[in-house]
């Protein structure tokens, strides 16, 4: 179990580098921090004397603690670069936690996490002055130029919750088949059988969406039941009316949504349309984010072992620094585990 004043240290590290403090912003003071993270002072106070070992932050009593600089310099420790799109990454998975567990037990390591954007504006020297990347993919398409780069430049990477099929780089990804079949089986097993999937993407075009589609579809062609896909863009006002008449047209009962976030914001819209969730309709979601059991109601969803995909992310990419003639899996698969809550009902009852 690491230390608390790592996690502190590393979240306000991550929020300076990604320029959420600016240069001369007061961050928050020792009683603050131990009162939000339920620490003592003497845990705060160690996190930000880290960030002042860091040359990132200045501290002056009476004044406090203020941001000197936030850009990333070439670092006295070896470097790990985590890349992911989140401004807090713990709000949509807890992957830093897993990552610090196994750097910590090999200290001559640090790492920096950068969003995907600010990472795509490095220079290639800047980028080889650490170690490894683990990236978590936002788009494929989107991150397929970068990705490229790093590999051809022979960077050590490991990419995270998404997986190149044809590109010989180790990726870490959640069992998405597993998880589209558990969500789809837990609705049939309450009686449903108007189950749709719902998606903000009809293309499909992310293997994470498309592998949980195959796994709802494995879980409806064992009943030889008809799948249907609905999309929804919950920046169109003219979607979720759509998705309101397709509900009450196709007497849909249940929805596997691609993901949380989705699931969510779908629920708040349809009780506007009163809908009720879940007499009229149950919805399970994907990811088991913090939100999830703060929705109302809360949400039935699939639960990413977001500690273990990062700890295997880590040990991954330390082989790849440390053993670079040895090979390493190409893919690892995490399980995920159905976590049932109020957004589902049993329409046998």
């Amino acid at each position: 179990m690491k230390p608390k004043y790592r996690l502190i240290y590393q979240t306000l590290k991550n929020k300076i580098l990604n320029q959420k403090y600016a240069v001369g912003d007061k961050l928050p003071s020792e009683n603050q921090l131990a009162e939000e993270y339920g620490v003592s002072r003497i845990t705060s106070k160690r996190a930000l004397s880290e960030l002042e070992n860091d040359g990132l932050v200045s501290r002056q009593a009476g004044i406090g603690t203020i941001v000197k600089k936030n850009n990333l310099e070439v670092p006295v420790k070896s470097e790990i670069i985590f890349v992911i799109p989140f401004a807090n990454n713990n709000e949509f998975g807890d992957y830093t936690s897993g990552l610090l567990e196994v750097l910590d037990e090999n200290s001559n390591y640090q790492l920096t996490t950068i969003n995907n954007r600010l990472f795509r504006n490095l220079s290639m020297d800047r980028i080889r002055a650490a170690k490894g990347i683990i990236y978590y993919v936002e788009t494929l398409s989107h991150e397929l130029p970068t990705i490229t780069k790093l590999y051809l430049n022979n960077i050590p990477i490991v990419l995270l919750d998404k997986s190149f099929e044809d590109l010989p780089i180790p990726s870490v990804t959640s069992d998405n088949f597993a998880g589209g079949y558990l969500a789809t089986q837990e609705l049939l097993n309450g009686q449903h059988q108007n189950i749709s999937f719902l998606t903000s993407d009809i293309r499909l075009n992310e293997a994470s969406v498309r592998s949980r589609y195959f796994g709802y579809l494995s879980a409806l062609k064992e009943k030889q039941i008809e799948p249907q896909v609905l999309r929804v863009s919950l920046d169109q006002p003219d979607e979720i009316q759509n998705l309101v008449e397709a509900v009450k047209k196709q007497n849909i009962t249940g929805i596997v949504a691609e993901n949380d976030v989705l699931a969510i914001r779908v629920m708040n819209e349809l009780r506007d349309y009163d809908i009720q969730i879940p007499q009229q309709l149950s919805i399970v979601g994907f990811d088991n984010i913090q939100a999830s059991k703060l929705s109302y109601p809360a949400l039935t969803t699939i639960d990413q072992n977001f500690v273990s995909l990062g700890a295997n992310s880590a040990h991954i990419l330390l082989e790849l620094i440390n053993h670079p003639d040895k090979e390493v899996p190409r893919r690892t698969t995490i399980p995920v585990k159905l976590i049932k809550r109020q957004s589902i009902n049993n329409l046998g009852e």
